[in-house]
């Protein structure tokens, strides 16, 4: 367990199910007397506690740092994120768009307010391989900067109790066919509303450039009219073991990418029935321009009875609490989904994905941490 003696640990501030298994997330409270130590001695004590934080990360999959009013903005926030792994990692490939706000510090996501996103552990859908064995960030952190004006929670999900939960016979299934294909349509600018483009999504503009990132990670592509770029990765797996504990995790977005939740589905253009209207008849002119889809690996369709099922139990499992300004929340990315619901502006929340090992950039061309 962490612990200082200037520093209080307590239970969740908001917790749906208290009592049951590891707190989701272990909060670190600051005293009212620690709440204004200088950024130098709360670094220091992240330092010193790293085992501690580790062992606790594992057991919870998540930690709140709360209270500590020295962590402001996102040069200090990067600070903190720089003393809990070695590396933190580029966005490049994502799935939402983020803007960069400083060094490798980037927005939560940048998709409208009125929109769900759901849990999802990031890049798990990006298949191992010779180049880049382990290719999904082993953190994730978040920061509050400003807080909702309401909503706009970050929900937590333990994907090891979902793992357990879920049926036996579908997770047979999905392992059986050899895990996931997942294929994208993205288009080079946008033109309906709130599309991803590829540029955004990888970092360049160059066809070239695009297509030895492609190269490097064993992806399939091809271009089609109007400059848009489809991908095709390499099945990835629906479960993965965790290196440290050893713990089985449902690890996977199949639920999420899914031609079943399109934009054209969804209130993409907002909540109400005439934007969501809207949407289903703009459908003609998107779907050739922007989609997700997720195929078992031997390119038969996933079962929407399935894909209930499995939401299902992700909703049942997920946790929420309510930002406050100055938050800090460490999420161990294997162990643990995140997402994001709703809100009432202002909001600001900020990024890191992060590496426990040394890894190559997804970027040719692009720096060493």
């Amino acid at each position: 367990m962490l612990s200082s003696s200037r520093l209080a640990v307590s239970n969740p501030v908001v917790i749906e199910r208290p009592g049951q298994g590891h707190p989701l997330p272990f909060v670190v409270q600051a005293e009212p007397g620690s709440a204004d130590i200088p950024l130098e001695e709360l670094l220091a004590w992240l330092t010193e506690t790293t085992p501690q934080r580790e062992e606790q990360l594992h057991r919870s999959g998540a930690i709140l740092l709360r209270g500590f009013r020295a962590v402001k903005d996102a040069e200090t926030f990067a600070e903190v994120v720089q003393r809990m792994a070695p590396q933190i990692l580029d966005y490049a490939g994502g799935t939402t768009p983020r803007s960069a706000v400083s060094g490798k510090i980037v927005t939560s996501t940048d998709a409208p307010a009125h929109m769900v996103i759901g849990q999802h552990q990031e890049m798990s859908y990006l298949a191992p391989s010779a180049e880049f064995p382990d290719p999904t960030p082993d953190k994730v952190m978040f920061f509050c900067q400003i807080a909702p004006g309401g909503g706009g929670q970050t929900p937590i999900t333990d994907m090891r109790t979902v793992y357990k939960k879920l049926p036996p016979e579908l997770v047979e299934r999905f392992v059986q066919k050899g895990g996931l294909i997942f294929q994208r349509r993205l288009p080079s600018e946008k033109k309906y509303g709130f599309e991803v483009t590829w540029p955004t999504a990888f970092g360049t503009d160059d066809r070239k450039q695009m297509e030895k990132i492609a190269a490097q990670r064993g992806w399939k592509v091809a271009w089609t009219g109007q400059g848009a770029l489809e991908v095709t990765h390499p099945p990835s797996p629906v479960v993965k073991t965790h290196r440290v504990t050893g713990e089985t995790i449902w690890f996977n977005q199949a639920h999420l990418l899914h031609k079943s939740v399109a934009p054209w589905r969804s209130a993409w253009l907002g909540p109400s029935l005439t934007q969501k209207l809207r949407a289903r008849l703009m459908q003609p002119f998107i779907q050739d321009r922007f989609f997700y889809h997720s195929t078992h690996a031997d390119g038969s369709e996933i079962s929407l009875q399935d894909l209930e099922t499995i939401r299902r139990v992700v909703e049942q499992e997920t946790v929420m609490f309510d930002w406050q300004a100055g938050d800090v929340i460490l999420i161990d990315n294997k162990l643990v989904a995140h997402g994001r619901r709703p809100y009432e502006p202002p909001r600001k929340v900020l990024a890191a994905l992060l590496a426990d090992t040394p890894r190559k950039s997804m970027l040719p061309d692009a720096g060493k941490n």
